[in-house]
């Protein structure tokens, strides 16, 4: 970690320990910058397309460079040009049919979590520069990964490649705000040309360097989520891992809703903090009335200081 990214860290545990965040963090709404290796993560769900069949077409790579951290530029293979993938929307019942495309230099597949298709026959490796087309109907409603799980699988994911689907019910759910929130780990080491690589060993380990939303450190503290005093927010929240799990919470209010698995059926009510494992999602529903900022954090601390720190910033309304 690089001293101005290890300084920021270390004030963002007093901050978060102390509950004083909420005087020091300013910033702006957040703009789009999707897949540009830089910037940040824009974090609006897209909107369900109208076709009953979607068609998604995945582009795998290995060649991928991402500033995970001030300083530090990362080495990465990724699923369209992005950290994580771009988020998948549809809606339940819809024909979702996926057209893999390899470029990478390596064998790589595609599991997705949101489909019932058996595995020996869609998700084997697919090796460089062929491709895979196969389709699945999305039967049930939630917040979904989808990765590559060529062996070893955990490299494969902690390089980057995964991403969120969401699956809205048939019956759709109330008007909101909403954003998705991609937990992950990296873990590096210094490599050639200033880049950064992916450690195997930290990941066996378990010693991550950074722990993050979206694929960049604490990008929502000078990004914030803006939304409205009243207005409902809906935040789709996977953990890709591959290994930590997530205590997701948000810092001055209470859920009014946690959809376990992302799934309307299973609500819980009154929800300071749930629990999501690696390669599990959750969806959560919050109407927070009074302006200010609320910051959203893991609430496993040892990890929060490493980056998943972000916050929303809440307007008056109209």
């Amino acid at each position: 970690m690089s001293a101005r990214g290890g300084g920021r860290a270390a004030r963002w545990i007093l901050v978060v320990g102390a509950f004083a965040m909420l005087a020091l963090i300013g910033g702006r709404p957040v703009a789009a910058q999707n897949g540009e290796g830089g910037g940040f993560y824009n974090a609006a769900v897209p909107a369900v397309a109208p076709q009953h069949v979607k068609q998604i077409t995945l582009v795998a790579r290995d060649d991928y460079v991402q500033e995970i951290a001030p300083g530090v530029r990362l080495s990465l293979w990724a699923f369209n040009g992005a950290v994580p993938a771009p988020v998948i929307h549809v809606r339940q019942g819809d024909s979702v049919r996926v057209t893999f495309v390899n470029k990478g230099a390596a064998a790589h597949s595609i599991d997705f979590h949101a489909a019932t298709t058996p595995w020996n026959v869609w998700y084997q490796p697919v090796a460089p520069g062929k491709s895979l087309t196969f389709s699945f109907v999305a039967s049930h409603p939630g917040v979904f990964m989808y990765h590559c799980g060529t062996p070893p699988a955990f490299m494969h994911i902690s390089s980057g490649m995964y991403g969120m689907i969401i699956v809205d019910p048939a019956t759709p759910l109330p008007p909101a705000r909403e954003f998705g929130l991609v937990e992950s780990e990296f873990y590096t080491r210094p490599g050639a040309k200033g880049l950064y690589q992916v450690d195997a060993q930290k990941v066996l380990d378990v010693r991550p360097d950074y722990v993050v939303f979206n694929g960049i450190a604490n990008q929502y503290q000078d990004h914030p989520l803006v939304v409205r005093a009243g207005e409902r927010i809906r935040l789709y929240v996977m953990n890709a891992g591959p290994t930590l799990f997530s205590a997701f919470h948000v810092i001055g209010w209470i859920f009014d809703r946690v959809y376990v698995d992302g799934n309307p059926a299973n609500a819980l009510q009154g929800v300071q903090t749930y629990t999501i494992p690696p390669g599990g999602g959750a969806t959560f529903e919050l109407t927070i009335t009074q302006p200010g900022q609320y910051p959203f954090v893991t609430h496993a601390f040892a990890f929060t200081g490493k980056g998943a720190v972000g916050v929303i910033k809440v307007v008056p309304a109209k």
